[in-house]
């Protein structure tokens, strides 16, 4: 169908609507009629482009005629929107304020908020966000300075609103809501306030205020459902399934997004489709399930990728269409201008190069915005691989805290009951101690008692040796006893007086001189001390752990190297600065340890030597000590292996 005809037949309904109801019967004209009809022709959709300009020149015309200013407004405002209509928001803007202008000067304030609405929406178009904010400021004053309706004010809070988000001032955008919720509210406009907290409901969900957000979203979900509202039910939707993984209830969000995604299907919505598709991506990697995530994001690229073909298609459609109108329009025109054939059909030959050069440009163009595109679409891809490393990554460091914070809680729960079992048991043995030495003296006094004929009786002598005998089995538990409660009390006890500098190579040294006797013809000690600070701490205490590491390491020898002139026992002790961190390293070439062996000997009562030779509490005193100093201690060891014990201290 040429352009010649799409106009003539717009040009014919335009004149059938004007006769059969729209405009007044002649004779009938008057200011109402005028202001009636213009009412009417503002609520034609853009299909009726044509009709704007048609009804702005007769409104003008009759308007001029009854000296009617108000009329001349209405024929403004109908040109501007024809030429928004056109997308030529620069002449649009020129006839509103044209419009504006002559709305002040006669004083009609109906006429002045209508301009100052088209201009702010002109304005946004363009992305003039300050000019478009500042046009509604004042149809907001003026509004209420002239009491209009509560409604249209609303409207105007509305649409700051939506200006202020899409110029990224969210907090400023959810004021703006609040102001024209309240006068929704107030005039019982239920439409109005859903469309307000449709906004709020997602304006809050990308702050990611979700607990603020969820009564909005409920709200208008529930509305939307008892009214079948497809559209809107999808942002419902879409939104509730954040406001879920927001709150971690990942199976709830999934709910929702499935949801979603059948509404999108069900419309037929490419972009409401990929944008369940990237949430699904981000469910899928909070849920920890790779797989999924990564399923979805193909998806998302495979869709994305169609609907920039589709664009481009489109665009390249377009252009093709209006070449073919055009040319046939030409062709026309040749065919009935005989006279001026020659012209013509030179004029079509040069139009026609200009269109294919257009249309080549065009496709050109289209092309390289389409290549732009997917090299974003890549870029976004390798963005989205960085951030699910970084995401891995973090969740193994989570998991690595998660243990270690685990193990010193269950070490302070153990250290709590240990110096509970050491006060609880020390009392009772006191007093077998004090029982006992009273016992030892009563039996002597006895003895003295005992005529002389009868202290030197066989059977008396035996007993008494018997009861010597049992009383020493007796101190020699207590002795036991003793050594047990005082090695829990250093394993439960907390912190104790003032840190001070402590040199560790002292520490170290005062630890093998003690142990010197047990190294002698068992084991060559080798030291490689390097320049370290002092660290602060608690001297007794760590003197403790190098006394404790080292024996450790000495018995481990004598577990498989017998003693000798030259001993094959060998232990290294290295020390090093480490960026802000002292390292002592203590290794052994003695029988080693397996890996439950690892991972149980920091606990209080374990140990791997026969009953009677050891407490089990040694390396739990440790353990203790260097976290009390904010430290770590590891542990590197094999059976048959030796072992390597690594002291840090920060």
């Amino acid at each position: 169908m040429s352009a010649c005809f799409r106009k003539t037949r717009s040009f014919l309904l335009c004149c059938i609507c004007f006769w059969c109801g729209i405009t007044p019967s002649r004779g009938q004209t008057d200011a109402q009629s005028l202001r009636q009809l213009a009412e009417r022709v503002m609520y034609l959709d853009e299909s009726h482009i044509d009709s704007f300009l048609f009804y702005a020149n007769f409104i003008e015309t009759e308007a001029q005629k009854l000296n009617y200013p108000r009329g001349l407004c209405d024929s403004y405002r109908l040109r501007g929107i024809y030429h928004e209509c056109r997308s030529e928001h620069d002449q649009s803007i020129e006839w509103h304020l044209k419009n504006l202008a002559l709305s002040e000067r006669i004083g009609d304030a109906e006429s002045q908020l209508s301009a100052l609405s088209d201009l702010a929406i002109q304005y946004h178009y363009l992305r003039q966000f300050e000019e478009a904010k500042n046009y509604l400021h004042q149809a907001i004053r003026l509004g209420e300075q002239a009491q209009t309706k509560p409604k249209r004010i609303s409207s105007f809070y509305m649409n700051l609103g939506v200006f202020h988000r899409e110029s990224g001032q969210l907090d400023s955008a959810l004021y703006y809501y609040d102001k024209a919720l309240a006068l929704k509210r107030q005039i019982a406009d239920s439409v109005g306030v859903i469309n307000v907290m449709v906004n709020m409901g997602t304006l809050l969900v990308l702050q990611k205020k979700y607990l603020q957000a969820q009564p909005f979203v409920k709200t208008c979900l529930d509305y939307h459902l008892l009214h079948r509202d497809t559209i809107n039910l999808w942002f419902d939707y879409f939104n509730q399934s954040q406001i879920s993984l927001g709150a971690n209830q990942t199976a709830q969000a999934e709910h929702f997004l499935d949801a979603a995604l059948k509404l999108a299907e069900a419309i037929q919505s490419n972009q409401k489709i990929l944008d369940t598709y990237g949430q699904y991506v981000l469910l899928y990697e909070a849920q920890g399930n790779l797989p999924k995530a990564l399923e979805m994001m193909r998806r998302y690229q495979s869709l994305n990728a169609g609907i920039i073909n589709v664009e481009t298609n489109r665009n390249v459609a377009e252009l093709r269409e209006k070449y073919e109108s055009d040319r046939r329009e030409q062709q026309n025109q040749l065919l009935s201008l005989d006279v001026q054939r020659q012209k013509s059909q030179k004029q079509s030959l040069v139009a026609f190069t200009l269109l294919v050069a257009l249309l080549g440009g065009a496709a050109g163009w289209a092309w390289w915005k389409n290549r732009q595109k997917s090299r974003l679409l890549s870029q976004k891809n390798n963005e989205l691989e960085a951030e699910k490393r970084k995401l891995e990554n973090t969740l193994n460091r989570l998991h690595e805290m998660r243990n270690q914070l685990m193990h010193s809680e269950k070490m302070a729960s153990i250290g709590q009951l240990t110096a509970g079992i050491a006060h609880e048991i020390n009392n009772p043995i006191n007093f077998v101690g004090t029982s006992v030495q009273a016992i030892k003296m009563n039996l002597a006094d006895l003895k003295q008692l005992l005529p002389e004929n009868l202290r030197n009786h066989p059977e008396l002598a035996a007993l008494y040796a018997e009861n010597e005998t049992l009383m020493a089995g007796i101190e020699r538990g207590m002795d036991r006893t003793r050594d047990i409660i005082l090695g829990l009390r250093t394993f439960s006890r907390n912190e104790e007086g003032e840190f001070t500098a402590v040199d560790l190579h002292a520490c170290i040294d005062s630890a093998l001189a003690l142990i010197v006797h047990e190294t002698k013809n068992h084991c060559v000690v080798q030291k490689s001390y390097g320049d370290i600070p002092h660290i602060q701490g608690l001297p007794g205490k760590i003197n403790q752990v190098m006394l404790n590491l080292l024996t450790n390491a000495v018995q481990a020898i004598q577990a498989v190297h017998p003693p000798g002139a030259e001993p094959a026992g060998l232990i290294e002790i290295e020390t090093r600065q480490s960026g802000n961190q002292v390292v002592v390293a203590i290794r052994d070439n003695g029988i080693g340890m397996d890996e439950a062996t690892q991972q149980r000997m920091f606990e209080p009562f374990f140990t791997t030597k026969p009953v009677g030779e050891g407490t089990g509490l040694g390396m739990a005193i440790c353990y203790g000590i260097i976290r009390q100093h904010h430290g770590e201690i590891t542990v590197k060891s094999a059976p048959g292996q030796g072992t390597t014990i690594t002291v840090t201290f920060g």
